[in-house]
């Protein structure tokens, strides 16, 4: 079953691009809850309550309810009966059972990409991939990391062959540990997902479906510890702003 692509939560926005008029006011609410959870103003367990909601964010419930809906099927929150909505955080088990379900298909998907690698055009693709890695190292380009990942992913995804692949991969994916990876995402982690990206672009290059399915394997499972360290960081209290 495909995810209901209607209700993913676009990643992290500033301040001033949360709200215009082409954005549905379900989709406002949606974005602005989630903003709040990933700058800890809502505590993993705090109820949030569509009453309050509605007058804090000046809109109809209706609206609160539907935004509520989508982002529990993006798992930032919880509806549980007779509780309402709670902000969720996904348990160190949870997540490394999502991780150990997207290795798998992310090495199929790397493995795939290999064994046609033949095709018509597929070896211009990784090709332009290659060089695309090289760029960014050359010019610093830390700061297009998320668009550039995820066209590298789906330019993989697309050379496998493999029907919705990266909608699979979507549903076992934690977008709140996702947004802000990439919002603070450091130097040495930068460099290290460029070197993950070369090494399975190579192999892909190369028609090597063995290394290609391990390197797209070691990728994610590399960000195991990471996503725990995010989820453990959500748990804790923000700290007071000095007064200084």
């Amino acid at each position: 079953m495909s995810a209901d692509q209607t209700s993913i939560v676009p990643f992290y926005q500033p301040p001033e691009e949360r709200r215009n008029a082409s954005v549905s006011v379900t989709d406002y609410v949606m974005m602005e809850v989630a903003r709040r959870i990933i700058d800890g103003q809502y505590a993993p367990g705090q109820r949030l309550v569509e009453a309050e909601l509605t007058q804090d964010l000046r809109v109809s419930r209706s609206s609160v309810r539907e935004a509520l809906r989508r982002l529990q099927i993006n798992r930032f929150i919880r509806l549980e009966p007779n509780r309402g909505a709670t902000v969720a955080t996904p348990s160190r088990e949870e997540i490394v059972a999502q991780f150990r379900v997207r290795e798998v298909i992310s090495g199929l998907s790397a493995r795939a990409a290999a064994e046609r690698i033949g095709l018509p055009g597929h070896r211009q693709i990784v090709q332009q991939l290659l060089r695309d890695v090289d760029e960014q190292l050359a010019r610093n380009l830390q700061t297009s990391h998320r668009p550039e990942n995820g066209r590298f992913h789906r330019a993989i995804n697309e050379m496998s062959g493999i029907a919705d692949i990266g909608s699979l991969l979507d549903q076992f994916n934690f977008p709140i540990l996702h947004t802000i990876y990439f919002r603070d995402l450091s130097h040495e982690r930068w460099l290290q997902d460029m070197s993950d990206h070369f090494d399975i672009a190579r192999a892909i290059y190369h028609g090597d479906p063995d290394a290609a399915d391990h390197f797209a394997k070691r990728h994610m499972h590399s960000m195991v510890d990471i996503a725990v360290e995010i989820a453990e960081r959500l748990e804790k209290p923000p700290r007071a702003k000095s007064r200084l």
